[in-house]
């Protein structure tokens, strides 16, 4: 029954590749690749085979891209054709005009549902509205007390490390990460912990693996194939573990405003908890935003996909962003140098609590974490869908119906607008005032941009204040690197470091 089921699969895909839809097949005619094309296959076998391939093959892409009259190309992933663009003008109108994400909501909306991030533009507009209010710098700078209390954690941790050689400083960042984005999401630190497990914490990790192998394995794209393997059980087993955990913080954090929001309407209050944190949570604004925008709310449903997606999105892009920086700093010591003493002139060795508005003021260390996301950002590519025809500047006309990838690697390394030094890591680019308005944009561009952007910035800037106060970053010994000695890249939902992000820590000398 299962080879005849494969057969029959084989057959269909043997008709599908054969009978393209006519205007793609001009459009690829006319943008093309330097890769070999497999029929029913595509060019996929430039791409498939471990995760460093993917991102090489990205490379790769922005490479040919740039070469091109239209500054695109193009490929077949079996039968789909997908441009790619490495251009940051022809990018900047795809981002400002085409706002849908089908090709990668298709793999995200069985663990995340349609949170706004990923979900279809009627879904995400009004969702967006009710969002954006919760990232007001008046709220996001509050969290700058959670972001220090927990790189203090971390710091302490890295005592460990100090004179035992290389260790992956992505594990203690991305502890960091979560920890710090669930607190900041739910509010109560202690009520995280107790929720939100070592249980949860790995069918969390679980749950982004699985979404890796749907869009780097081609073969697995197919619903009808993928639901037959033992993965698709174990992908709903994790994400219902992680539906869990967060359901029941939600019905107590419910639970709590309720209680609240009687205790104010009470003729005789009582005095308040002082043990709650003195800020926010994201929680409790998307339901006091929700409640204003629509009279009953979110459902359970769409709170628990937008805290989610907060989720995802916060968490890894933190930790991947800090520990590129990390090990950007400790491979450049003269570069470390100058963000020490700048931290040193600007907020000494005092003991006061750190606020948004001194970290603001540390503009060499904001242009080496913005270099560090230009050369990893770590959403390599985003995706969109042109629902009508779309003219570029180029006078490319990209049909309608057609996907494309952004290759914000490509874009970020582009030498058009980065100059022939462009894979040189130069954090003195982003100080010039020289940035090309469409050259970095690892934050995205047009509405449907990243609305955690200040949050991101404030929570990576903690950490390399708090850690350098105390460390000296130095390179990792004996790693490998690739043939020419560049940092070796995987993917895995985000852009990674090979080798775990190794280095080395020694403590200041006082």
């Amino acid at each position: 029954m299962l080879y005849q089921f494969l057969a029959a699969v084989f057959l269909i895909l043997l008709i599908v590749d054969r009978w393209k839809p006519n205007k793609f097949v001009k459009l690829h005619k006319e943008l093309g690749n330097d890769w070999t094309y497999v029929p029913i296959l595509g060019n996929i076998l430039k791409i498939v085979g471990s995760k460093e391939k993917f991102v090489t093959a990205s490379l790769q892409l922005a490479s040919q891209a740039i070469k091109r009259k239209h500054k695109a190309v193009s490929i077949w992933v079996g039968a789909k054709l997908y441009v790619v663009m490495s251009d940051g003008d022809q990018v900047n109108t795809v981002l400002r005009t085409a706002l849908d994400k089908p090709f990668i909501y298709k793999f995200t909306k069985p663990i995340l549902g349609n949170g706004s991030v990923f979900a279809p533009v009627h879904i995400w507009h009004p969702r967006r509205k009710i969002l954006m209010p919760s990232f007001a710098p008046r709220y996001v700078n509050n969290f700058v007390s959670v972001f220090e209390a927990e790189s203090k954690i971390l710091a302490d941790q890295l005592e460990f490390e100090v004179g035992r050689g290389n260790f992956g400083c992505f594990d203690y960042i991305v502890t960091y990460s979560l920890i710090s984005v669930c607190e900041t999401i739910f509010g109560e630190t202690s009520d995280t912990q107790r929720t939100l497990d070592r249980t949860f914490f790995n069918a969390f990790s679980q749950c982004l693996k699985y979404v890796t192998d749907r869009i780097t394995k081609p073969w697995l794209h197919i619903d009808a194939i993928y639901k037959l393997l033992p993965m698709y059980a174990r992908q709903i087993k994790y994400t219902n573990i992680v539906y869990q955990c967060i359901d029941n913080v939600i019905y107590a954090k419910r639970k709590l405003l309720a209680k609240n929001d009687a205790i104010e309407k009470a003729d005789n209050p009582v005095k308040t908890d002082k043990s709650k944190p003195p800020f926010n949570s994201f929680l409790e604004l998307i339901v006091k935003n929700s409640k204003n925008n629509n009279e009953k709310g979110y459902t359970h449903e769409e709170l628990r996909e937008e805290i989610f997606v907060l989720g995802v999105a916060g968490t890894d892009t933190l930790a991947v962003g800090t520990s590129f920086t990390m090990l950007m700093l400790a491979q450049y010591p003269d570069v470390q140098d100058k963000v020490y003493k700048e931290i040193q002139e600007i907020l000494g060795d005092s003991d006061k609590p750190l606020e948004a508005k001194d970290l603001i003021k540390l503009t060499y260390t904001t242009a080496v974490i913005k270099e560090s996301l230009r050369l990893y950002p770590p959403v390599s590519f985003i995706t969109r869908h042109c629902h009508k025809d779309l003219e570029l500047p180029s006078g490319l006309v990209l049909p309608a119906g057609c996907d494309v990838i952004i290759n914000i690697l490509g874009v970020q390394r582009n030498p058009d607008y980065w100059g022939e030094d462009a894979n040189e890591f130069k954090p003195e680019r982003f100080i010039s005032g020289h940035v090309p308005p469409n050259g970095f944009i690892a934050f995205s561009q047009g509405a449907r941009n990243c609305v955690g952007q200040q949050y991101a910035m404030l929570s990576m800037t903690t950490v390399l204040v708090t850690v350098l106060r105390r460390y000296r970053l130095k390179p990792a010994t004996n790693v490998r690197r690739t043939k020419d000695n560049k940092l070796r890249l995987a993917f895995e939902v985000m852009t990674k470091e090979v080798n775990h992000f190794a280095v080395q820590v020694e403590r200041r000398e006082e």
